[in-house]
C-alpha cells in the first residue's frame, strides 16, 4: 500500500524541466534577429533625422564617414575566430555611436541645412476670402525681394468657386496684351496651393484672378533687398500670416520701423481659436501688441503699432508653441531672413 501511494504522488508531481538550455537555444535564434532589427531601425531613423537637419554637402560627408566606419567595424568583427552575440551587438553599437557622433559634429561645425543658400525661396501669402469675386484679394499689395525665388502660398476660401493668380509685367487693365510673367493653376475653394513663382526683376508687377480679373487684382512691389517675404510682405503695405494645423506659415514677420502696419491674420484651423501677440522677448515680460483671439476659418486685420528697430517675439496665446520672431528694420532695410541693424539687437518697445 505504501509503495502504491508513493507511486501516485510521484505521478502527480510535475517533472522538472530537464532541458532548459534547449528552450533557450530555440529562442535565441528568434530574439537576436528581432532585437538587431529593432536597434538598426532606431539607428537608421535617428541618422536620417541628422542628415535632414544639415546641409547637403555635410550630409554627403557624414554618410561617407559612416559607410567607411561600417566597413571597418565589419572587417574587424569578421576577422575574429569566434563570432559571439556580444560581438554583433558591439558592432551595431559602434556603428550607431559613430553615426550620431559624426552627425552631431557636422551640425555644430557646419550648421543646419536652412543656413545654406539663404534658407530657400521667400514665402509670400495671399488669400481669396469668401466673396472674393466681389471684394477682391486680401491683401491687394505685396512686396518681394527682387531676383529671388518666390513661394506664393495662395488660400482660396471661397467654397466651390475657382480662383487663381496671374502675374504681369504691366497692368493688363491698361494693356490687354500684357505679357504674363506667371500663371498659377486654378484652385477650387476651399483649398490651398503653393505657387513656385520665378524671381522678379526690380519694379512693379500686377496680378489678377483669370476668372474674375475686373474685381480681383493687385500689385507686387519687387525691390533689391526690399521688405517682402517672411509673413507675406513687410512695411505698412500689409503683411499676412496664416495659421493652419496648429502652426504658423512663417517663423519670422518682417516689419518696417517707424510706421504702423496692417497685419492680416488668416486662421485656417476650423473651430480652433488663435491669435498673434507680440512681446519684447520670449520672457513675455512686456506686451507690445495682443491681437484678438478668434476661431477659424476666419480672417482678422490687426493694426500693429509703430515699433522701434529691433528683434521681438511673437506667439499664439492659446498655443504658445506657435511662435517666431518679429524683425523690425529701417525702411528699405532687411528682407526675408535679413538681420536687424547693428544697433537694433535689443528690443526697445514701441516708439512714442
Amino acid at each position: 500500500m505504501t509503495d502504491q501511494m508513493t507511486n501516485e504522488k510521484s505521478a502527480a508531481a510535475p517533472e522538472p524541466d530537464a532541458h532548459p538550455e534547449t528552450r533557450q537555444g530555440l529562442l535565441l535564434p528568434i530574439l537576436i534577429p528581432l532585437g538587431s532589427f529593432a536597434i538598426i531601425g532606431v539607428v537608421l531613423f535617428g541618422f536620417s533625422r541628422v542628415l535632414l537637419s544639415i546641409t547637403p554637402h555635410a550630409a554627403t560627408a557624414v554618410a561617407l564617414i559612416v559607410a567607411v566606419s561600417v566597413m571597418v567595424v565589419a572587417i574587424v568583427v569578421a576577422s575574429r575566430q569566434r563570432l559571439s552575440n556580444g560581438s554583433l551587438f558591439s558592432m551595431v553599437g559602434s556603428i550607431a555611436g559613430i553615426a550620431m557622433l559624426a552627425g552631431g559634429l557636422a551640425i555644430v561645425t557646419i550648421g543646419a541645412g536652412e543656413k545654406e543658400g539663404g534658407g530657400g525661396p521667400q514665402v509670400v501669402t495671399l488669400a481669396a476670402p469668401k466673396g472674393a469675386a466681389a471684394t477682391g484679394f486680401d491683401p491687394t499689395s505685396l512686396s518681394v525681394v527682387a531676383n529671388a525665388p518666390i513661394e506664393l502660398d495662395f488660400t482660396n476660401q471661397d467654397p466651390g468657386i475657382q480662383h487663381n493668380v496671374v502675374i504681369f509685367g504691366e497692368d493688363p487693365a491698361d494693356n490687354p496684351d500684357a505679357k504674363e510673367v506667371f500663371s498659377g493653376a486654378l484652385v477650387t475653394g476651399a483649398a490651398d496651393v503653393k505657387y513656385d513663382v520665378p524671381p522678379l526683376t526690380p519694379g512693379t508687377f500686377f496680378f489678377h484672378c483669370a476668372v474674375h480679373p475686373t474685381t480681383m487684382f493687385g500689385t507686387i512691389d519687387s525691390a533689391e533687398g526690399g521688405g517682402g517675404g517672411g509673413g507675406g510682405g513687410g512695411g505698412g503695405g500689409g503683411t499676412t500670416v496664416v495659421a493652419k494645423d496648429l502652426t504658423f506659415n512663417t517663423d519670422q514677420i518682417d516689419l518696417t520701423a517707424g510706421q504702423p502696419t496692417t497685419l492680416t491674420f488668416d486662421n485656417e484651423d476650423a473651430g480652433v481659436p488663435h491669435n498673434i501677440a507680440i512681446y519684447s522677448d520670449d520672457s513675455l515680460s512686456e506686451v507690445l501688441f495682443q491681437g484678438t483671439q478668434f476661431p477659424g476659418i476666419d480672417t482678422e486685420e490687426y493694426q500693429i503699432p509703430t515699433l522701434d528697430a529691433g528683434t521681438y517675439y511673437f506667439h499664439c496665446d492659446v498655443h504658445p508653441t506657435m511662435s517666431g520672431s518679429v524683425v523690425v528694420g529701417p525702411a528699405g532695410g532687411s528682407g526675408p531672413g535679413g538681420e536687424p541693424p547693428p544697433d537694433a539687437t535689443g528690443a526697445s518697445g514701441p516708439s512714442g
